[in-house]
């Protein structure tokens, strides 16, 4: 009889510490896990960069990739994010962040074309061909207020409003040209540089901004030596 009931007072002090460690894990958990917003630019670079800062940390993150202005419309709508990383950082102005790191990385533009297209030899005055299908991003999204300013007005058939929707068309070979992010190059190998090209700017300056201490310690992260050396490998400028 004794050892019966020592037995279920074992259990049920067992029991106790097991519901204990649940809910503080479970809080644990939830104090430890980060959103981030980010533009579709930064994909590989930030995805690796998140990598990097969960293992060193132990940091749950979950991102969303989109165009910035795309983004920003779902912050101003309430979405929440701790950390929004963006192509312009005039998206920040109506949001609802207290830190913000401005320039700590840069982008440029190119134009390229599918790499199967190996007989077909283009040159600048091309972008402004009716024979040829150009994809360009839109006016008024970072990349194509940007492919304005350094290619002036062209004769594009699609504006999409990111830049890795025209990087898919001229990977698919749906088009013959488009303008993208000397990033973009470096990471599709399925689409080269039309022709030689100076890498000149106008450029895309990204920024950051966060909330709250978990969103503070990221941005932190992102000015790292370990995040700049990422970026750099990625193909930004710094």
């Amino acid at each position: 009889m004794w050892l019966s009931n020592a037995r279920k007072a074992l259990n049920k002090t067992f029991s106790i510490l097991v519901i204990f460690c649940l809910a503080s894990f479970g809080c644990s958990k939830e104090e430890k896990e980060i959103n981030v917003y980010a533009a579709s630019s930064l994909t590989e670079a930030i995805s690796a960069v998140i990598k990097n800062y969960e293992e060193i940390y132990e940091v749950k993150t979950k991102v969303v990739f989109a165009g910035s202005n795309h983004l920003a419309a779902q912050l101003r709508d309430g979405a929440d994010a701790d950390v929004f990383i963006t192509a312009n950082a005039d998206l920040i102005n109506d949001l609802d962040f207290q830190e913000v790191l401005e320039g700590f990385a840069y982008n440029s533009l190119i134009a390229v074309k599918p790499v199967e297209f190996i007989n077909k030899i283009f040159e600048p005055n091309d972008l402004n061909r009716d024979e040829n299908l150009i994809a360009i991003c839109s006016e008024g999204v970072p990349c194509g207020d940007t492919t304005k300013a350094k290619f002036g007005n062209v004769k594009a058939d699609t504006y999409e409003m990111s830049v890795k929707a025209v990087l898919a068309r001229v990977a698919s070979m749906e088009v013959d040209l488009g303008i993208v992010y000397l990033t973009d190059l470096q990471n599709e190998p399925k689409v080269t540089a039309a022709w030689p090209q100076e890498i000149t700017c106008p450029c895309v300056s990204y920024a950051a901004a966060s909330k709250g201490e978990k969103g503070n310690d990221f941005i932190d992260f992102l000015n790292s030596g370990a995040a700049k050396e990422i970026f750099s490998t990625y193909g930004f400028s710094l």
